[in-house]
């Protein structure tokens, strides 16, 4: 009786099998056919380094919220739309002329091949604190960037195949001070900013509620009074007591 049941599970089971070839045929055929599966020239689409705070199509660099550096290096992401290839292909970077304000010796961009058995490739953009064209101190500097065809690789994405580097040598506005802040600190400048950067010594800038709101301005109030109470601070290029942007004492809230 019982070899008899495993008989039938076994002959259920072969029945099973030859019923699912034709479905498998089918699932071959369809995915030969599928217009969304990859089948065309292998391409490349660019992003950046979201360690960088970059954003869909730039990033935002200020050589004056990080220190006396001279030049950084900025990372260009290259990502393959389409096979993986066992040999180093090579793409080309453009320079969009009507979408950049800086000559070529003002930034340096690293080789611009994908390496084999690779789907994506950090480029290095190094660029220069002091450019030809452009005062840093008061303007952007901007270099876009476009994918052109080469016989390996072509643009992918449309709407991904530019991407901009942007710098400057001032202090940025950053998302974390909102109408909120702005109401308890005061409207953003470029020396309150910097004088946060300075002596708040804060490796994050989250405000939960207003508690974390109220202990932040009076963390920056303290710091501006020690400050203003030391002699030592008299020869500073910030001013004794600290200028604000206007040429007014610095103060914390409105």
């Amino acid at each position: 009786m019982k070899t008899n049941n495993i008989k039938k599970v076994k002959t259920a089971m072969a029945a099973l099998f030859v019923s699912l070839i034709p479905l498998a045929s089918c699932l071959i055929i369809s995915c030969e056919n599928d217009p969304y599966m990859y089948q065309g020239t292998d391409a490349v689409w660019l992003s950046g380094d979201v360690q960088q705070s970059a954003t869909t199509d730039s990033v935002l660099f200020s050589f004056k919220a990080n220190g006396d550096i001279k030049e950084t290096t900025m990372n260009l992401i290259v990502t393959l739309v389409g096979n993986i290839s066992d040999k180093d292909r090579a793409f080309k970077l453009e320079v969009v002329g009507d979408e950049t304000n800086v000559s070529a010796g003002d930034y340096e961009i690293g080789n611009t091949i994908l390496p084999a058995g690779k789907r994506s490739v950090t480029i290095p953009v190094k660029i220069k604190r002091s450019v030809s064209s452009v005062d840093l101190t008061k303007n952007m500097a901007k270099l876009t960037l476009k994918v052109t065809p080469t016989d390996e690789l072509i643009a992918g994405i449309i709407e991904r195949s530019k991407y901009a580097i942007v710098w400057c040598d001032y202090l940025i506005k950053p998302d974390w001070w909102d109408r909120t802040i702005d109401y308890y600190i005061g409207s953003f400048t470029q020396a309150k900013y910097k004088f946060i950067l300075d002596f708040a010594n804060m490796t994050s800038y989250v405000f939960d509620d207003y508690s974390s709101i109220f202990g932040f301005q009076a963390k920056l109030v303290n710091l501006l009074n020690e400050y203003n109470s030391n002699p030592a601070n008299a020869n500073r290029p910030e001013g004794w007591p600290y200028l604000d942007d206007n040429g007014q004492p610095l103060r914390f809230g409105n």
